[in-house]
């Protein structure tokens, strides 16, 4: 009897990705044609999701500074993923009053969120309208946007880290790699190897926005400072190309070879010289000469 055949218990299951598939003559209806679009979507989401989680990628910085009496907030350009899996981009700086009535002393502090919006672009009608009904539109495109939003209370639902003790930079400012510290809360699962958002106990599709900076006043001075340890920084970690170490380790070995062939050869050169030097030196010309000198004696 073969063991290696033999059936154990298991199970099966699908996956929520669906993929479309058309074949020669099919009438096609507006749910396949759909699937094009929501299967790469849905498979983006699951991807950048799982490997890195929500936060920023780049850029995103937040500054203060007052500005004709009033306190101006900028926010730079970047990226940011949201806890579904969509990419929220802001292609340009943002600038905008840190008071919406313009008043030259805020509350302290405050959180500066980004949320992701999408924007109905060219309605198209999508019926035959009748004499008496009018056909109803739908949108044929749509435009990802964002928000930027200045809060009062950190929202109970956001992607982002804890508030920042005293130690927070304290175990991993010192390596080489800038690695982040394993042991924060906010990147534990993530190096857990655990799936999905990490917005608390809340689910993904309650945390929709971004956290990018806490800003609040410096003690009792009047001036406002920006605190970006309250968010989460999903950057990859680059790593060196094995191909250029394994070249490089080749071209080391090489270059050591032939410095050891060049010692080898400037050694020999040496022996030879110093060889030469004793030759000339040797008992066996001196005595040639007295024997000369003495045959030059005895016919005189």
């Amino acid at each position: 009897m073969n063991k290696a055949n033999d059936k154990v218990p298991g199970t099966k299951g699908v996956s929520t990705l669906v993929r479309a598939r058309f074949g020669p003559g099919m009438l096609l209806q507006h749910e396949d044609l759909e699937r094009l679009n929501s299967y790469t979507r849905e498979l983006s989401r699951l991807m950048f999701g799982s490997l890195f989680g929500c936060g920023v990628i780049c850029g995103l910085v937040v500054k203060v500074a007052p500005n004709c009496g009033k306190i101006e907030v900028t926010v730079g350009s970047g990226l940011a993923l949201g806890c579904a899996g969509d990419p929220v981009y802001v292609p340009t700086d943002q600038k905008f009053p840190l008071d919406e009535h313009c008043d030259p002393n805020p509350p302290s502090p405050v959180w500066v969120v980004l949320c992701g919006t999408v924007k109905c672009c060219a309605p198209r009608t999508s019926l035959c309208a009748s004499d008496d009904d009018e056909a109803p539109s739908v949108c044929t495109q749509e435009r990802d946007g964002f928000e930027i939003r200045v809060v009062r209370e950190r929202p109970a639902c956001v992607c982002g880290c804890e508030e920042p003790d005293g130690n927070y930079y304290e175990a991993a400012s010192e390596t080489k790699c800038k690695c982040v510290d394993p042991e924060l809360a906010c990147y534990v699962d993530h190096y857990a190897g655990k799936c999905g958002c990490h917005c608390g106990e809340c689910s993904d599709c309650d945390c929709k926005c971004i956290l990018l900076a806490r800003l609040g006043k410096s003690g009792d001075r009047d001036e406002w400072e920006v605190d970006h340890r309250v968010r989460r920084f999903i950057r990859p970690v680059l790593m060196r190309d094995p191909q250029v170490e394994e070249e490089e380790r080749r071209r080391k070995a090489s270059q050591v070879d032939q410095e050891q062939q060049d010692q080898l050869r400037q050694r020999d050169q040496d022996q030879q010289t110093v060889l030469g030097v004793n030759e000339s030196r040797s008992p066996r010309s001196t005595k040639g000469s007295k024997s000369r000198r003495s045959r030059i004696i005895i016919k005189g």
